[in-house]
């Protein structure tokens, strides 16, 4: 298995210019003259969610424009539609493939076998074949990170976890980040629980509502994409507690309880996987993102909700857990 470390995130620019856009009902596309790949994504939920989806949406579009591949997006795909899905993209003229989520790694296996052709990308995936490549980033150190400035904020020494879905990426974040809250705070309780959807916006207002109310949780980290958006709105609308977000930095409707945000550059991986198509490299490969040279990144932190020594000393915690000495 062979694993990348790549930089910090570019900001993405895109330009009309350099990209004509197709608008359907569910599918968004872009065109290049004469093109020699097409990527395409499908997702569960939406590309503007202000999180998730949006990132992993710019990472493509970031690495189609940069390679002057054309790229398309099929948006809110149901689970029992997720195989069909990807038939469609690839019917479509797609030679990439692009699952943003370990969710959806039994349907690329269950298709991947019969299109060797096509080149199957998949964020968080744990597989391998000659036409499938993982990007994975260093979810111990997201938790990490998140847990960190959640102990280092709380007032109540109450905080919380939102999960979309039991996936072994996010148990990894909830681990860890209940590790580095309790190396900062012995005595912190986590609440933590799961939405089982990555896009019910209105479960994860009522999973924020209940830990505020019953538990008197005051940080509220989330790994469920328009589920965090709810969870924000609730800590909006009463007033009490914060947010960490991520994989963006700060960028929902709701950033003034944002206190910071856990930074992963989905698209600096999806280039590298772009450059291994390029190359003739690609498959059985795990492409990965790391706090040590960038990948995982801390991003802005909040001056009205993070006071000044709180933040020197978390970036001085971000330096130990980007060097593996922070917890063991």
């Amino acid at each position: 298995m062979t694993a990348y470390a790549i930089s910090r995130r570019n900001a993405i620019r895109c330009s009309l210019a350099a990209a004509c856009a197709l608008v359907l009902p569910t599918t968004l596309s872009a065109c290049s003259k004469d093109a020699p790949h097409k990527a395409g994504m499908f997702i569960d939920g939406v590309i503007d969610d202000g999180g998730w989806g949006e990132s992993c949406y710019r990472a493509l579009v970031d690495a189609a424009e940069a390679h002057q591949w054309e790229h398309t997006v099929t948006e809110s795909v149901s689970e029992p539609d997720w195989p069909q899905a990807i038939e469609d993209l690839i019917a479509d003229g797609c030679t990439i493939v692009f699952a943003p989520g370990a969710q959806y790694t039994e349907a690329v296996a269950d298709v991947a076998a019969s299109h060797e052709d096509v080149k199957f990308i998949v964020l968080n995936g744990d597989f391998e074949l000659d036409n499938v490549e993982n990007l994975v980033p260093n979810n111990a150190q997201i938790g990490q990170l998140a847990g960190a400035l959640a102990g280092l904020i709380s007032q109540a020494g109450v905080i919380g976890f939102i999960g979309g879905t039991g996936l072994a990426g996010t148990k990894v974040k909830v681990e860890n980040y209940e590790a580095a809250a309790r190396a900062i705070n012995g005595n912190i309780r986590v609440v933590a629980d799961y939405a089982e959807s990555f896009d019910d916006e209105e479960r994860g207002y009522e999973i924020a509502l209940e830990m505020i109310r019953e538990h008197q949780v005051d940080v509220l980290f989330g790994d469920a994409s328009i589920v965090d958006v709810g969870a924000r709105r609730a800590l909006s609308e009463t007033g009490f507690g914060m947010a960490i977000a991520q994989p963006n930095d700060a960028g929902s409707a709701y950033d003034q309880v944002i206190a910071g945000s856990i930074v992963t550059d989905n698209a600096m991986m999806m280039r590298n996987a772009f450059r291994d198509i390029e190359s003739g490299s690609f498959g059985n490969k795990t492409v990965a993102g790391d706090a040590s040279t960038g990948g995982i990144s801390v991003g802005t932190l909040s001056d009205v909700l993070v006071e000044p020594y709180v933040q020197e000393r978390y970036l001085g915690i971000a330096e130990q857990i980007a060097q593996g000495s922070f917890i063991g």
